[in-house]
């Protein structure tokens, strides 16, 4: 990178005069209510001609739910349809089978008539099935525009507030202030332990993960790419000069998502969601829950160390010995280009049909990512869409960030506007839209968030205390785990330091082998954690946005120790030098360290090792003895 901007003041308002309905939306709600309108006159077909009592009951079962029941005086029956109707539709949500409610709905109006016999409906309870779903849809949508008004009117007022306000919006960094390289403390690097004990399993190997499900928050895809994330983290603010290990775990969790275990899901998800046969976990339409997310673990991972990753078939998801579907970075980064632009809401599904909003900044970050390695020129095109979609498809006009929306239906719901959902997706959305990011930290923080004594607390409710790694409803570690991520992300160090210490005095904390992790909490929430404690101002909008410097590309490196005799806690190149800071992971220990990237031939200084020169091979490299009791600075520089 050789350009720097300064940061500018940005006043960021919520978009006015917001539609009751917003253009997408409106027409996938409109094919909706055109295909009950069907159902609703199939069913009145049947009174109509005077068709016998089983025709009649069946046809008000597609008009309600169980409406034939009930309009035969069989409530219990048609609350139980009723009931497994809504039964079916979170099954839809939590698993993506598209199939499953209109079967249920479906059976709910034939199999009463065909196994039961049935005396003649009366003309009132027929006409009170037919009025009710219309009635609720009346009704629904007067609500609707009443809270409409209501959120338009809180954003106005919100709007006054925000004129007052100015965003400091970054550009891209200049390694002289822009890239600060922080030592790891000796927590750091007992919780940066944990994750390397993972990363650094077989690449078969889940030791260390949750095993639930693999279709929602806390499948191990999910998990796995959490932990990438915080190790890349580390790398890019501690020890961008140092690869061996801390690159080598970075790489096992890449290679872990091409497991069958963790992305076999999708066969089943695309045969009952999408009614498609197609294994491919990288298809057209959707799916950015695998592509997004490990796409940005692959593209964290290769601008910090190298682009294997990004040659033909570097990513191959083996289903049998027969059957493989080779990919990589590029056509990861490429498939999202694409499903941005065919997808009515320019956002795309995660699981089929269900539209988040969280989940596509991930899409976007892959994007971005894999512009700095090799220019598209297309990634403004996909920003451009997505924040169009963001302002407009997926707000409310109090600021609210809708979390998700059905691709069929065109339907959301507040569960997901939580703000502990609005707090995750602030962070992710800092690389490519950081003046919506700075938007929704003040709304949150302005009104959600409170930070007393330098503690933070957050209001009592289902989302804010739900886990996602692990269902468990028991504390707010995972929103304040985000919380400090985001916090920093976007410089406000006094919330990720309160939400830090609120943590630190309030939860478990299990030390095995010099690792830490907080016991009660998930897998991910620890690596959510990580990702928090390790970031800084602007970290994941440098690493995704604009990427490391060139001389920390093509400085020296250290580019083997031993784990876990030797922890980095800082590796940084000026392009010329190399400085780094290690300590005995294991107790003292004289050790070997191998250096890469040094000049072919050229002899450099050494200090702080037992020996004060060494030269590079003809390949760049070179070894160094070292006796390592303590904390211990070493620095190599050219010879002058």
């Amino acid at each position: 990178m050789t350009t720097t901007a300064a940061p500018t003041g940005t006043t960021v308002l919520l978009p006015q005069d917001l539609p009751l309905l917003p253009p997408a939306t409106r027409r996938a709600m409109l094919r909706s209510v055109t295909g009950y309108a069907v159902l609703w006159l199939a069913a009145l077909l049947p009174l109509l001609l005077g068709l016998d009592a089983r025709w009649q009951v069946a046809g008000l079962g597609l008009a309600l739910p169980g409406g034939g029941l009930l309009a035969t005086g069989h409530v219990v029956g048609g609350l139980l349809v009723l009931a497994g109707l809504l039964v079916a539709v979170f099954v839809w949500w939590a698993a993506g089978p598209t199939v499953l409610p209109p079967l249920a709905w479906l059976a709910g109006a034939v199999l009463p008539a065909v196994l039961l016999d049935w005396p003649e409906v009366s003309d009132g309870g027929a006409t009170a099935v037919l009025v009710v779903v219309p009635a609720l849809l009346v009704g629904s949508l007067a609500v609707h525009a009443l809270r409409h008004r209501a959120q338009a009117r809180r954003g106005a007022a919100i709007n006054d507030r925000l004129r007052r306000v100015s965003f400091t919006i970054s550009g891209p960094p200049d390694i002289a202030t822009g890239f600060p390289v922080v030592e790891h403390t000796d927590t750091d690097l007992r919780r940066l332990r944990a994750a390397l004990d993972i990363g650094l399993q077989p690449v078969d190997g889940l030791a260390g993960f949750t095993r639930l499900d693999q279709f929602r928050e806390g499948a191990l895809r999910y998990q796995i790419n959490a932990v990438g994330y915080g190790l890349a983290m580390a790398q890019f603010t501690r020890t961008p000069a140092f690869r061996g290990y801390l690159a080598e775990a970075q790489r096992n969790l890449v290679e872990k998502v091409l497991d069958r275990r963790v992305w076999g899901y999708w066969a089943l998800e695309n045969a009952w969601g999408n009614l498609r046969r197609d294994k491919d976990p990288v298809p057209l339409g959707g799916n950015v829950m695998l592509t997004g997310f490990h796409g940005l673990q692959v593209g964290m991972y290769s601008v910090l160390n190298d682009d294997r990753y990004r040659q033909p078939g570097a990513l191959t998801f083996r289903w049998d010995r027969d059957t493989a579907f080779a990919h990589d970075l590029k056509g990861m980064a490429a498939n999202v280009r694409e499903n941005v632009r065919r997808s009515d809401f320019s956002l795309y599904p995660c699981e089929p049909n269900w539209i988040y909003t969280i989940c596509n900044t991930f899409g976007l970050n892959t994007v971005l990512v894999d512009e700095q390695l090799e220019a598209s020129h297309e990634a403004d095109d996909v920003r451009a869409r997505l924040r169009r979609a963001y302002e407009e498809e997926f707000l409310r006009p109090d600021g609210r960030i809708v979390g998700v929306r059905s691709s069929h239906l065109g339907l959301s719901w507040n569960f997901w506007s939580s703000p502990s959902v609005q707090l995750a997706t602030t962070y992710w959305m800092h690389p490519g839209m950081p003046d919506l990011a700075h938007r929704t930290w003040w709304l949150i923080r302005d009104g959600w968030l409170q930070v007393e004594d330098g503690r933070v607390r957050t209001p009592r409710g289902l989302v804010s205390r739900l886990d996602p790694g692990n269902y468990q409803v028991r504390s707010d570690t995972f929103s304040l785990a985000v919380t400090t991520m985001a916090a920093r992300e976007v410089g406000d160090e006094e919330t990720a330091l309160a939400a830090e210490r609120t943590l630190a005095e309030r939860e478990r904390l299990e030390v095995e082998n010099g690792a830490e992790r907080f016991a009660d909490a998930s897998g991910l929430a620890n690596s959510y954690l990580n990702l928090g404690r390790f970031g800084r101002h602007d970290g994941l909008r440098d690493l995704v946005a604009f990427g490391p410097p060139a001389a920390w590309r093509d400085g020296p490196v250290l580019d083997e120790a031993a784990y876990p005799d030797v922890l980095v806690a800082r590796a940084v190149s000026d392009g010329a030098a190399l400085d780094l800071v290690l300590v005995p992971g294991a107790g003292p220990v004289r050790t070997t360290l191998r250096l890469a990237q040094l000049r072919p031939g050229a002899s450099y200084d050494v200090e702080g090792a037992a020996r004060d020169r060494l030269v590079a091979d003809a390949a760049g490299r070179a070894e160094l003895e070292l006796d390592l009791g303590g904390r211990t600075a070493v620095r190599v520089r050219p010879s002058t």
